[in-house]
């Protein structure tokens, strides 16, 4: 008698899973396992009390699921008690798949079983279908201007033989730094050039070779070889091609200056970041029919006095600097933007008081900015000094986003200072804030760089505040004034809220070389302190020493301020992802306010 127990009960069980409740199920493979217990039990004690499901046609998912289950209500077993037989096994019929399976000659077979006939009524929008085609035949304008093609500035590379060395030696750089060997793809694969247009990087075995840099036994007189074998000192190492240009040629033979940035983070224990900067001469010989591009000549020069002194170029940026050891927790040791005593020795149509000198009781500092490849976002401010809009890098200048915690955290170059310029704009109300933030050669050595995308309907979200904002506008019963709640001040004030900026824009771009006069400050950009201590300096270096400074298109002297406690942080291929701002104590005075100078 247990037999027949455990049979009833599968029986009982079976009629439970075939009910009308079977909508609840969403697993095919759930249901066919159902349905084999189902049958089973069927053909051991022919049910015929399980009733179909029911699915109405809207509900395409269910009705898939519920396909599965469908039971045929034309059993008409007569005995109950029956036991198995192939005549009452053959009578049936497991599922309803006829009318699911019909080819009308529009539609696919199979489709109306699965819902996707009655999906696609629901979802198919011509017009939509007909734009998604156009979308996909045409190129869209805003594709242009979402990356920077390097090696297609002339500002950068003024002739095709310069982007061709600029674009060899630099994918050449990335296959021994990197490992990358779709760098040189990378950089041309969305440009005019196809990828096998970059000419291969080659050294001719009688190469010579003049550097600053030390050499290795095993690396002979090759640049490569000895950047390979440099690779394994440092913690990091980093190149950037910036710039290349010809400037003499002999037949097939070239004379090209390249412009290069060079980071490392040394092997000590606070990890000094260092960037160093300067030229080379190269001697090409250029290989038209392989498209090859041989190294015979190189001459390295540091910027500076001395192109020669690699270890004054690197002994200040080793030693641990006072506020990377006090935020050491905060982000890792700065490469700051180098700033050099002197201008280049070459230079000799500037000025006595150009090449460093300055009065004897003069308080500001001159340094020479070599080139440096930088973004710059900007837009145009109407809220004046109160907006405090200068003091953080605006949402539009970023092109990534950095993980800093977890299993997948990323690493990141921070660079300093961010420098602001502030100046009138004739055609609009308000002023032109810009930005300047000089790019670490990790991220400088890519081909094609990011730009961020901006929506030009993101403004117009911010002028209709949200219930709650502590920003919102507030108007009392009875009064006129528009009331504004700020989150920085206490209390309310009568004036309105900040309004949107405008004309936002980002950009990268070659920096020229610079020589400028700076005086420390403790504040922030926007401070009116800043009105005064321009006019000290404007004193100091153009009327009492003599100095000619810069002027814009309006004739006006050019002042920038430098946030040195303002870090800018960047991802080898995102970009630009993240900005920290450390506390640094007023008697420090460690930003600067700077007028730029002719030279």
């Amino acid at each position: 008698m247990a037999e027949p127990s455990i049979s009833m009960l599968v029986a009982i069980l079976s009629l439970v899973l075939l009910s009308p409740q079977c909508f609840a199920f969403h697993t095919a493979a759930t249901s066919r396992t159902a349905a084999s217990a189902a049958v089973a039990a069927a053909e051991r004690h022919g049910d015929r009390s399980s009733s179909p499901c029911r699915v109405s046609p809207s509900t395409a998912s269910t009705r898939a699921s519920c396909g599965l289950l469908q039971m045929s209500s034309n059993d008409n077993d007569e005995d109950d008690n029956a036991g198995p037989s192939s005549s009452s096994s053959s009578n049936v019929k497991l599922f309803e798949l006829d009318d699911a399976f019909e080819d009308d000659g529009e539609n696919v077979v199979g489709t109306k079983f699965f819902g996707g006939s009655t999906v696609k009524d629901e979802l198919y929008v011509p017009e939509e279908e007909e734009r998604a085609l156009e979308l996909q035949n045409v190129k869209s304008e805003q594709e242009v201007e979402i990356e920077y093609k390097r090696f297609e500035d002339g500002n950068a590379f003024g002739d095709e033989m310069g982007k061709r060395v600029g674009e060899a030696l630099q994918a050449a750089i990335n296959q021994i730094l990197y490992n990358d060997s779709s760098s040189s793809s990378s950089s041309s694969s969305s440009s005019s050039s196809s990828s096998s247009d970059v000419a291969s990087w080659k050294e001719d075995p009688s190469l010579q070779w003049e550097t600053p840099f030390s050499k290795s036994q095993n690396a002979g007189n090759s640049p490569l070889m000895e950047l390979s074998a440099s690779k394994s000192f440092y913690n990091k190492l980093d190149v950037a091609i910036l710039s290349a240009h010809t400037i003499k040629s002999e037949g097939n033979i070239k004379a090209v200056e390249v412009r290069w940035d060079i980071g490392v983070v040394w092997p000590n224990p606070w990890e000094s970041r260092a960037l160093l900067t300067g030229t080379s001469t190269l001697a090409v010989r250029d290989d038209a029919e392989s498209n090859c591009l041989v190294l015979m000549k190189q001459n390295d020069k540091l910027d500076g006095s001395n192109p020669k002194d690699i270890v004054g170029a690197l002994s200040s940026q080793l030693l641990p600097r006072f506020w990377d050891v006090y935020h050491i927790g905060m982000s890792p040791s700065t490469e700051l933007d180098p700033r050099l005593g002197t201008p280049p020795s070459s230079s000799q149509s500037l000025s006595k008081n150009s090449q460093g000198k300055k009065g004897l009781f003069s308080s500001y500092k001159l340094s020479y900015l070599p080139p440096r490849l930088v973004t710059e976002p900007s837009l145009v401010d109407t809220n004046g000094r109160e907006g405090r809009t200068a003091q953080a890098l605006p949402n539009h200048g970023f092109t990534t986003a950095i993980k800093t915690m977890g299993p997948n955290k990323e690493a990141f170059s921070p660079v300093s200072p961010i420098e602001i310029s502030i100046s009138k704009v004739e055609e609009h109300e308000g002023s032109l804030v810009k930005w300047s933030v000089p790019v670490p050669p990790e991220f400088a050595s890519n081909g094609i760089l990011p730009l961020p995308l901006m929506d030009e309907d993101e403004s117009e979200d911010e002028d209709s505040p949200d219930e709650g904002d502590s920003s919102a506008i507030v108007r009392k019963k009875g009064e006129t004034r528009t009331e504004f709640s700020s989150p920085y001040t206490p209390g309310r004030t009568t004036k309105p809220p900040p309004s949107p900026p405008q004309s936002l824009s980002s950009s990268y771009a070659l920096r020229p070389s610079r020589l400028v006069a700076t005086l420390p400050y403790a504040g922030s950009p926007q401070d009116e302190e800043v009105t005064e201590l321009r006019r000290k300096l404007y004193q100091e270096v153009v009327e009492r020493d003599g100095n000619v400074p810069k002027l814009d298109s309006r004739g006006r002297p050019m002042f920038f301020f430098w946030m040195n406690d303002a870090k800018a942080c960047f991802t080898r291929k995102g970009g630009l992802g993240m900005a920290v701002y450390e506390w640094r104590g007023d008697w420090s005075k460690s930003n600067e306010v700077g007028i730029e100078l002719e030279c």
